[in-house]
């Protein structure tokens, strides 16, 4: 084989990879809160696994093209991934103008999921600092989230109908320069 056919594999077998994280990225989140997590919650703590693996690794953990868009980080990928797995693992509730994402039938565990310890505890990290009910929680996870690097980059800049994509490598460039 070629070297550009062997590249070309490699290219769609990562493309794959990274749509699989996605999904158990959204498994991993729904599974550890127990089914107590909301869209608007589960959309920002993907934001931040993402933000924090290129902070880290240099290396985004999905393919997500994320997007400023109505105030947030946003991808119409999640809507896809999330309507591929309602009434499986996951389904959607709406209550009011909240949507939870609750437990499905098709529903595992966290281990499961078979991820790596280290991306298992940046995610639980996250978790742990972000999860919960009320209103003060998930507006002190809006702030952080509005205030990273990607967000403040655009969010002055920019009407919130639009779509502006967000650079995720804003935030490891902010990390380099305090490290100097």
């Amino acid at each position: 084989m070629s070297e550009q056919v062997i590249r070309l594999i490699r290219e769609l077998f990562e493309i794959k990879r990274r749509k699989a994280m996605l999904e158990n990225l959204i498994k991993y989140f729904v599974y550890a809160t127990k089914g107590y997590i909301t869209k608007t919650q589960l959309i920002k703590f993907l934001y931040l696994a993402d933000l924090y693996a290129v902070k880290w690794t240099d290396k985004q953990l999905t393919d997500l093209d994320w997007r400023y868009y109505y105030y947030g980080p946003w991808n119409e990928g999640i809507d896809a991934a999330l309507n591929q797995m309602n009434g499986k693992e996951i389904f959607q509730e709406s209550q009011g103008e909240t949507i939870f994402i609750r437990l499905g039938e098709g529903a595992g565990n966290v281990d499961d999921l078979k991820l790596p310890l280290g991306l298992k505890l940046m995610l639980d990290n996250i978790r742990r600092e972000w999860a919960g009910s009320g209103e003060d929680k998930l507006n002190q996870l809006l702030e952080y989230v509005y205030n990273t690097a990607p967000m403040l980059e655009v969010k002055y800049s920019h009407e919130p109908e639009e779509q502006v994509r967000l650079n995720l490598y804003k935030e490891r460039e902010k990390l380099m320069s305090e490290l100097g």
